[in-house]
């Protein structure tokens, strides 16, 4: 069986709790819609959110007891590492042979769980090509191929390992390298056990798992449509992996109008229109059925 791991944010963190709920709901629908019903999908919060599929028989709410993190991006990566680590330790004990890792706001296509069911054997699957798209748009952005992982990925659970404070091993080197210093000392200092392979991060789980002398491979098709918003945690301060650079240098308006413009012409080759085909392999909501208020929120450049 299939479990499909996601983690919700903390109301409190949250600039407008009934957007991420809708955000939610349109995840989970595209997770009920799998052509293989051979799954099961735990979202891991501190608060269940009311929401039309709470009381599914696919769907699993685990609330955690551990306080929220500040409004900080290091803290806000290191609370979801904490959610997804438990959600996996609950979908294992449930039997479940394989993992996706999906975000909370993006689209899964209906064909992963057959995809992973006819190849049980494999050590995994990344997401090569991410597709990015907005509520209310007519056209998503591709991006890639490349070779690592976009946050969606499926691993044999047999393969997700798990640590504790003080963390050791092969995954704290990687992420030291990679300038993560910060974003691990504050998962130390959760002090609760974690599992590696999401501790370390999507763009690092391909060479993780090398290093282990396992395999993930790409997936021949995109696996999720990322949903672009502006309270996306990548739109929070305070870590390397964020968007917002406290110190990038401020320079006038028209010179910044003119850089977005300049990087919009050079991503226009990799727009796509919204086909029949992706509306129904990711279950995305017409746009005439997006609230007003929930259009446009944000760029999918």
């Amino acid at each position: 069986m299939l479990a499909f791991v996601t983690s919700l944010r903390a109301r409190a963190l949250a600039q407008e709790w009934d957007y991420h709920v809708w955000l939610l709901e349109r995840t989970l629908d595209s997770i009920l819609a799998q052509t293989n019903p051979n799954f099961l999908a735990v979202v891991v919060c501190h608060e269940i959110p009311i929401v039309r599929q709470r009381d599914h028989p696919k769907i699993k709410f685990l609330p955690v007891s551990f306080p929220p993190p500040e409004r900080d991006f290091d803290d806000m990566c290191a609370d979801k590492v904490l959610k997804l680590s438990a959600g996996i330790e609950w979908v294992i004990g449930a039997g479940c042979d394989h993992v996706m890792f999906s975000d909370a706001d993006d689209l899964v296509n209906r064909n992963i769980c057959a995809f992973v069911e006819a190849r049980r054997d494999t050590d995994g699957f990344y997401n090569a090509c991410e597709l990015h798209y907005r509520y209310g748009g007519l056209f998503l952005r591709r991006h890639g191929p490349h070779a690592y992982s976009g946050p969606c990925a499926v691993f044999r659970a047999d393969l997700l390992r798990f640590d504790q404070p003080p963390f050791q091993g092969r995954w704290i080197q990687m992420l030291i390298s990679a300038g993560e210093s910060r974003y691990l000392d504050i998962l130390a200092r959760k002090g609760r056990r974690v599992n590696t392979v999401a501790a370390v991060g999507h763009t690092l789980y391909c060479t993780l798992l090398a290093a282990e002398r396992r395999h993930l491979l790409p997936l021949p098709f995109s696996g999720i449509v990322m949903i672009e918003h502006n309270d996306s945690t990548s739109h929070v301060a305070g870590g390397i992996g964020s968007r917002v650079w406290e110190g990038r240098p401020r320079h006038p308006k028209w010179r910044n109008t003119l850089s977005t413009i300049k990087q919009r012409l050079r991503l226009l080759p990799s727009l796509r229109p919204l086909s029949l085909s992706l509306y129904r392999d990711f279950t995305v909501l017409r746009p005439a059925r997006v609230p007003p208020a929930y259009r446009s929120r944000g760029s999918i450049f």
